[in-house]
């Protein structure tokens, strides 16, 4: 037997395919041309044992065309994203380390729920660090788009069983598609609810629909931050980077004149 059919961790090539492709599209605003390129060839070297590839950096390097420093810096990303593996080998002639292994991993939609429920130590400080939030209640804006989920304040909201699909309907396209990759229901619910505050918190009047782009950057820029456990609380980060986003899109829309209100609890509203 093959030693590599000891690494593979896909059934089939396409369910190799299938995986990458859903890598690709799970982490599309954290991967360059570059790096799509680097991951295609390692599954492309890893048919034979699906998933499974013994390849060096210097023939990754000669097959995207880069640099060898650049091919292991690619590998080292992809690892830490979680979409591959590297398998260390030693040399059985000569000894000392040899190529990597590489192995790509299967996708987990909700690989980052799962690791966040795997890092227990954060638990407490996330608690501590939780952004205030005052209990005064706002006058909604006439110009604040009717998809951002009214509830009445005499109602108490059951989370856990909030539709997906009226989120969906409810919420600014792009800003739902680019969460539903990494959560739930409700934690598409919790996680608008931070970016209605964080945007109000500075300016009540910006449309989020018409500057959904900076918004969805800024929230996929911290889910690769949080992958890579650069931050303590995924949340505070959030709440703090879009609160910075919006204060950029302000400065980039001259037409609108800052008019700013206090931050409130949407889910209340």
């Amino acid at each position: 037997m093959h030693y590599l059919s000891d690494y593979q961790t896909f059934n089939s090539t396409q369910e190799l395919n299938a995986n990458v492709d859903a890598h690709l599209k799970s982490n599309a605003f954290s991967l360059n041309d570059t790096d799509r390129a680097a991951l295609n060839t390692i599954a492309r070297y890893a048919v034979k044992f699906a998933g499974a590839a013994h390849l060096k950096a210097t023939t990754l390097a000669k097959l995207i065309d880069k640099s060898e420093k650049t091919a292991r810096r690619i590998v080292n990303k992809l690892a830490e994203l979680g979409i591959i593996e590297k398998v260390a080998t030693m040399r059985k002639v000569n000894g000392g380390k040899g190529a990597n292994i590489l192995r790509v991993l299967p996708f987990k939609r909700n690989e980052l729920r799962a690791t966040r429920n795997d890092q227990s130590t954060l638990s407490n400080r996330e608690k501590r660090e939780k952004p205030t939030e005052t209990t005064a209640q706002t006058t909604k804006n006439e110009n604040e788009p009717f998809n951002s989920i009214n509830l009445s304040k005499n109602n108490v909201l059951d989370t856990s069983v909030i539709p997906s699909q009226a989120l969906k309907s409810s919420l600014p396209s792009e800003i739902y598609d680019a969460m539903e990759r990494y959560f739930d229901a409700e934690g598409i619910y919790k996680y608008y609810g931070i970016l209605l505050r964080a945007k109000r918190s500075i300016h009540n009047d910006i449309i989020i629909e018409d500057n959904a782009t900076p918004f969805v950057e800024t929230f996929f820029n911290a889910i690769l931050k949080y992958k890579q456990r650069k931050l303590r609380s995924l949340e505070n980060y959030l709440y703090r980077a879009w609160q910075t986003t919006t204060s950029q899109v302000l400065r980039q829309n001259a037409s609108v004149e800052p008019s700013p209100v206090p931050d409130y609890d949407w889910l209340n509203d």
